[in-house]
């Protein structure tokens, strides 16, 4: 408004100064100067305002631009934290792997140490199992009997006595004990006298030398493996016999003998 006050007083005076004009043709000329001055402010305050306003649009932009910058640099740096993170996860991934595959190479160690241990064992408690269950025998005695005889003379005591002493001093042992007759009388007869004189010798061994009885093995064999020629006196005594035999396991030989001879 005061610049357009300013211009029709300009446009007033020009015109006076000309001396030829009225009041009223002044005011014919000065209004479409004050009406298109007049549109021109209001146009200049519209645009000012637009302006003013695209001022503070340009504003929030700015600070939305500012505050997106931000969430993107935190988010750049939540992005970064995450790859560490994962980064980090994978390295103990890897550790992991790694130590599961050592464990897995040591528990297959050692169950091939503990396989390899179990057939040395089972191979050598088998060897030990086959010698144990193998014997050899360490003294033999034959106990002979006077004619349909059962008894021990004293000869025969003697001989068990000093069999018995051999096998006081092993450790395990089997005493194999098998009677026999001569030709003469029924078979029937000869089985059960062979059987008597197999009992005499056990009963003696287990009485007087307390020998187990699970220990000794007892047979009798009538007249079934003849030694020497029945038709003769001499070869019938032989033929009354009970054959006594000490039986040891294989490993223990040496140490029997040891023991025996008191070396």
């Amino acid at each position: 408004m005061k610049t357009k006050g300013m211009l029709a007083g300009a446009i007033a005076l020009s015109v006076l100064a000309t001396g030829c004009t009225t009041k009223k043709d002044v005011a014919k000329t000065v209004a479409p100067i004050e009406q298109r001055v007049g549109a021109a402010e209001n146009k200049n305050a519209d645009q000012d305002k637009q302006i003013s306003s695209q001022g503070k649009e340009i504003e929030d932009l700015d600070r939305d631009l500012s505050r997106t910058k931000e969430r993107l640099t935190d988010t750049d740096n939540k992005a970064a934290q995450a790859a560490q993170a994962a980064s980090a996860a994978d390295q103990k991934a890897q550790n992991a792997q790694q130590s599961a595959n050592g464990a897995r190479q040591a528990a297959e160690s050692a169950r091939t140490f503990a396989d390899q241990g179990l057939t040395r064992l089972s191979q050598s408690f088998n060897a030990s199992l086959d010698a144990a269950n193998k014997f050899r025998m360490l003294k033999s005695e034959t106990v002979l009997f006077g004619v349909d005889k059962s008894t021990l003379t004293k000869e025969a005591q003697d001989q068990l006595d000093g069999l018995a002493r051999e096998a006081s001093v092993q450790d395990r042992y089997v005493i194999e004990v098998q009677g026999f007759t001569d030709k003469s009388g029924p078979a029937a007869y000869n089985e059960t006298l062979s059987e008597r004189r197999a009992q005499a010798v056990a009963r003696y061994l287990a009485n007087e030398h307390k020998i187990p009885v699970r220990s000794i093995s007892m047979l009798g064999s009538g007249y079934s493996q003849p030694v020497a020629d029945d038709k003769t006196r001499d070869g019938r005594k032989m033929n009354r016999r009970v054959e006594v035999r000490l039986w040891i396991p294989e490993g223990a030989a040496t140490t029997a003998t040891a023991k025996a001879t008191g070396q």
